[in-house]
């Protein structure tokens, strides 16, 4: 019989080489410790930072920050040329100038496209401003919110009820509880500016555009609203996109899925007017906050 095997243990030179890359850890976290305050940017370079992008601002202009932790600080010294359409925006395609303000040789994924065409240090911070061809929008369909028809239709092929426009929503009579609006809402900790369709038990949610005037695509966004519902609930929220004539697409959005772009391609009729369908349903609907953004692009 042989005797029992005894416990693995680490090597020497393995314990070793492990306590070693500790002291050096410590050691690097010590040395850091005072340099670290001096590299942060002071009130002076965040307002020598701000008066150089409002005095080259345009309308239209998107401003970030990088890293994106420090944008509560740049709204303080800019936030008046960051609207709520602005900060809440779908994406960053259709803004052709970008001021970046960051520090510590961070980059905003918005200023990652285009070129730099000025660039200047304060302290320790530095402003970029890049440009780009922007994307060109040929129907906007928070902006066009008005233009839209909210009706709910029951399970399989029952009765369409429409949702007329009440105050700044659109509210179905029957349901007390549901409705469709435009607002601010929060996906994946941001705040996005968006149309909240929550799904309702077997029914199907319709938003439909009448008149869209198309581009080469059609650009959709979704999410679920709502960190503490995200929490409570897990069911899928499926939207069809029906673009007459063009295009018949199903997206599925679920708890981990953030603010996700879709493109649906519509280059076939690109320049003609169509009716764009957006349908939503759930098979567990409860706690669902599902918001949706959309623009046709050239």
């Amino acid at each position: 019989m042989e005797p029992p095997t005894a416990p693995s243990r680490s090597s020497p030179p393995a314990a070793l080489a492990a306590l070693a890359a500790v002291v050096v850890l410590a050691l690097v976290e010590t040395a850091s410790a005072p340099i670290a305050p001096r590299r942060a940017p002071t009130d002076d370079d965040w307002r020598a930072a701000a008066a150089e992008v409002r005095a080259g601002f345009r309308a239209g202009d998107l401003i970030v920050a990088a890293p994106a932790w420090a944008d509560p600080i740049l709204r303080v010294h800019l936030g008046d040329l960051i609207p709520p359409e602005v900060a809440g925006r779908m994406d960053d395609e259709r803004f052709g100038r970008v001021w970046e303000v960051s520090q510590r040789g961070a980059r905003a994924d918005a200023a990652r496209r285009g070129s730099v065409a000025a660039e200047r240090r304060f302290g320790a911070l530095t402003v970029r401003r890049v440009e780009r061809p922007p994307a060109a929008i040929s129907y906007d369909f928070l902006a066009r919110w008005g233009d839209a028809r909210v009706s709910r239709r029951g399970p399989g092929a029952g009765a369409v009820i429409d949702c007329p426009l009440a105050g700044d929503r659109m509210q179905c009579p029957d349901l007390t509880a549901n409705f469709v609006r435009r607002q601010v809402v929060e996906v994946d900790t941001r705040l996005r500016m968006a149309l909240l369709a929550p799904p309702v038990g077997q029914a199907t949610v319709i938003i439909e555009y009448p008149a869209v005037r198309l581009g080469r695509s059609l650009i959709v966004a979704t999410g679920l609203s709502n960190v503490w519902m995200r929490k409570e609930a897990q069911g899928p929220v499926d939207l069809r996109v029906v673009v007459d004539g063009a295009a018949d697409t199903t997206l599925t959005t679920r708890n981990d899925d953030g603010w996700a772009l879709h493109r649906i391609d519509t280059a076939a009729r690109a320049g003609q007017v169509a009716a764009v369908r957006f349908e939503i349903t759930s098979p567990a609907p409860r706690a669902r906050h599902f918001a949706l953004a959309a623009e046709a692009r050239e």
